[in-house]
């Protein structure tokens, strides 16, 4: 064996080494790459179900919400109703003067909304008053009326 073989034998045995090296560290590089936009991928999936659950949770709050609000509406109307009702059995004239007075009370409420409007002359009067009398007819009108449309409903 030849001396100038022997040394070329080392320098393309380390040469190929180097090459081997850089090649696994290549291939390293790689796949390091490749993991790091894997764990992006799956962070940002994680990230998308997170919102998602999110979303899911916050129109979970908003109908127990309503639920809550209906249910209290709910209460609230039967409330009044067995109140109607609790007078008992009495004859028929005294359960017709009953239920004369919600109309009676909305029929006076717009009366006197227009009696006060129309007979007081101090703006500042007018203006205080008939505020307050606007609030209290249209209270009386929306329940009284507004009960009967939900009745309808049912």
């Amino acid at each position: 064996m030849d001396v100038l073989s022997f040394f070329a034998s080392i320098l393309t045995g380390g040469a190929t080494g180097l090459l081997g090296l850089v090649a696994s560290a290549g291939i390293r590089i790689l796949e390091a790459r490749e993991k790091r936009r894997t764990l992006e991928l799956e962070l940002a999936h994680a990230e998308r179900l997170h919102l998602l659950q999110m979303e899911a949770k916050n129109a979970e709050w908003e109908n127990e919400r309503l639920i809550a609000e209906l249910t209290t509406a709910r209460d609230l109307r039967t409330a009044s109703y067995d109140h109607d009702r609790s007078y008992g059995r009495c004859s028929q004239w005294v359960t017709n003067i009953l239920r004369l007075v919600r109309p009676m009370l909305t029929l006076l409420l717009i009366g006197l909304t227009g009696f006060v409007f129309f007979a007081l002359y101090s703006d500042e009067d007018r203006r205080r008053i008939v505020e307050m009398l606007v609030y209290a007819t249209t209270a009386a009108i929306i329940w009284w009326f507004g009960s009967r449309d939900l009745e309808k409903g049912k």
